[in-house]
C-alpha cells in the first residue's frame, strides 16, 4: 500500500490518497482541496499512477476536511463515506466557512453513513472503523491493520491532540477515545494525521504531554 499526502487549503490539512499498487484500486481521504492548483496536483497524482479511486471517506465534518467534497465528488462519481453525527457540519458547512473568513461550494450529503466496527474493502485490503468523538461527535478512525497504519483525522497529533473548543468538543471524552481506542493498538502502528507529520502509536505513548500524564500537571 502506498500512502501520498496532500497537504492543502488554509488550515494545512492533510488530504490523503491511500491504494494498493498491485490492483491501483484506492481511496481519497479528507479532501479537502481549497486552490486550483491544489485540485490539480491530486487529479495529476491519480491518474499519472493509473489510481481507481472507489471511495471518498471523511475522518469527519469540520470545513478543512470538506472544503473539496464538491469538486471529488464530481471528479470521481463514488461515495462519500462519513458517520452521521457530523451531519449537521456538512448541512451548515458554508456558515463554518463564514465563521473562518473563507468561501467554498456547499458540499454534498454524505451517501453512505459509517460506524465503528464497520469494513470498507478496496483492493487487497480493508479498513475497520474506530468511532473516536471528542474534537467532533462524529470522528471516525480508519485502520488498517495488515498495513499498520491508522488515518486518524484530527483525534492525535505528533504531541498533541486535537481542539475541543469547537461545536460539541469535549476534551475528556477525546482522551477517552484516544485511550481506549487508539492506544491500544501496537506501538509500531503509523498514524497519518489531519494536520501535522504523521506519528506512531508507540511515541505518542511515550511523548504525547496529554497521553502519558504531563498534562494531568497543569489542570
Amino acid at each position: 500500500m502506498i500512502t501520498k499526502t496532500f497537504t492543502v487549503n488554509p488550515f494545512s490539512m492533510n488530504c490523503y490518497v491511500y491504494w494498493d499498487n498491485n490492483t491501483h484500486e484506492g481511496v481519497l481521504i479528507d479532501p479537502g482541496a481549497y486552490e486550483s492548483f491544489e485540485k490539480q496536483n491530486i487529479l495529476q497524482y491519480i491518474s499519472s499512477n493509473k489510481i481507481d479511486i472507489i471511495f471518498i471517506l471523511l475522518t469527519h465534518g469540520h470545513i478543512d476536511h470538506i472544503m473539496g467534497n464538491k469538486w471529488a465528488k464530481e471528479n470521481f462519481n463514488v461515495p462519500v463515506y462519513m458517520n452521521k453525527e457530523d451531519l449537521p457540519l456538512i448541512e451548515r458547512a458554508l456558515e463554518q466557512g463564514e465563521m473562518f473568513g473563507v468561501s467554498f461550494p456547499q458540499p454534498p450529503i454524505p451517501d453512505k453513513y459509517i460506524n465503528e466496527g464497520d469494513l470498507i474493502k478496496f483492493g487487497k485490503t480493508e479498513f475497520k472503523l474506530l468511532h473516536t468523538p471528542g474534537h467532533s461527535p462524529g470522528s471516525i478512525c480508519f485502520v488498517d491493520a495488515n498495513n499498520k497504519v491508522i488515518f486518524g483525522g484530527d483525534t492525535v497529533f505528533q504531541g498533541s491532540i486535537g481542539r475541543t473548543d469547537l461545536w460539541k468538543g469535549d476534551i475528556d471524552l477525546l482522551l477517552n477515545s484516544i485511550n481506549s481506542k487508539i492506544m491500544t493498538l501496537p506501538d509500531e502502528y503509523i498514524i497519518y494525521p489531519g494536520h501535522m507529520g504523521e506519528t506512531t502509536v508507540g511515541f505518542e505513548k511515550k511523548n504525547n504531554p496529554f497521553l502519558n500524564g504531563e498534562y494531568d500537571r497543569f489542570v
